[in-house]
């Protein structure tokens, strides 16, 4: 392993677990004083009542964050059927409650997989949001309420996996953009009631898991943090590798597109498929995009499609 101050400016990855109830900025801002590196940034916020995975991206890897927040995630957690709070968890005050029975497990269960595939969803106000340069929490603290769009979201899954009384256990894989409290909201919505969030934990982010993220202690030492550090090749192979010779390597520092008959690669690009330039040495050295150029439909891939570097990382 390099020095730290090396590793800084060659950057990585860290899964961290968020404890509740830290915001996602309070666990930044503990792997800054761990490491004593400024330059920390996190890849998707959870609530403070929330826990799991936390990707924080360090250095140069702060330039990954874009690609990593368009990860899949995974949550699971209790939400509490038959009430509403202003928050949509267990950190608000409850605004309203329904003496309903709870449904059977067949019909929660009915109801959950209505909402899943592509829906529309509104952000709730308790939200980091921004409204004309103000963030959504802190104009609902003063009892504002605004117009928020209704936001395309993906919920690949939304599972019901166990009932206690009033509580359910519950799943759901979604999208970048997803709020599982507007989604638990609705889901009650749907039963003729609401429900609120009372427990989440985001279980993996893309190939990232909960099982190996890593707890913040008071006494951790810089030493322990960066054996965990995950390289930023590592941290973008869920993207296509195209493998760039040694002698390219200078001329795409100073941004230099390769040609494609240069790469190296597994098999072709697609349009807009976006692809981690490799270093012969393994070294994340810019993210390029495959973009389609104008001409004849029938051309070989590497006519018709054009290599623009995204970022040079």
């Amino acid at each position: 392993m390099t020095d730290a101050g090396g590793l800084e400016g060659q950057g990585f990855v860290l899964n961290i677990y968020k404890e509740s109830p830290w915001t996602s900025h309070d666990a930044v801002r503990r792997v800054r004083r761990i490491l004593g590196f400024r330059k920390v940034g996190h890849t998707g916020t959870l609530d403070p009542f929330a826990t799991g995975v936390l990707l924080c991206c360090v250095g140069r890897a702060t330039k990954l964050s874009s690609i990593l927040m368009d990860l899949p995630k995974q949550y699971e957690g209790w939400m509490r059927f038959g009430a509403q709070t202003h928050t949509g968890d267990a950190f608000g005050r409850i605004e309203r409650e329904w003496n309903v029975a709870l449904p059977s497990l067949e019909a929660l269960r009915r109801s959950a997989a209505g909402l899943q595939g592509e829906i529309l969803q509104v952000p709730p106000m308790v939200s980091a949001l921004k409204h004309n340069g103000q963030r959504l929490y802190k104009l609902a603290r003063k009892g504002i309420t605004v117009e928020r769009k209704a936001r395309r979201v993906l919920v690949e899954s939304f599972a019901i996996l166990e009932v206690d009384g009033l509580r359910i256990r519950f799943r759901v894989r979604c999208s970048r953009g997803t709020y599982v409290r507007t989604l638990v909201e609705d889901f009650g919505a749907s039963l003729g009631a609401s429900a609120y969030v009372e427990e989440l934990c985001r279980m993996r982010i893309g190939p990232f898991e909960v099982g190996d993220a890593v707890r913040l202690q008071e006494d951790m030492q810089r030493s322990d943090l960066i054996a965990r550090s995950i390289s930023m090749a590592q941290a973008a192979a869920h993207l296509p590798a195209w493998r760039i010779p040694r002698f390219w390597a200078a001329k795409l520092r100073h941004g230099h597109t390769p040609p494609w008959i240069v790469l190296e690669m597994e098999r072709p690009p697609v349009a807009d498929e976006i692809g981690c330039l490799i270093s012969s040495t393994g070294e994340l050295m810019a993210l390029g995009k495959a973009v389609q150029s104008e001409g004849l439909a029938d051309r070989p891939w590497s006519d018709a499609l054009n290599l623009e570097l995204v970022r040079v990382i």
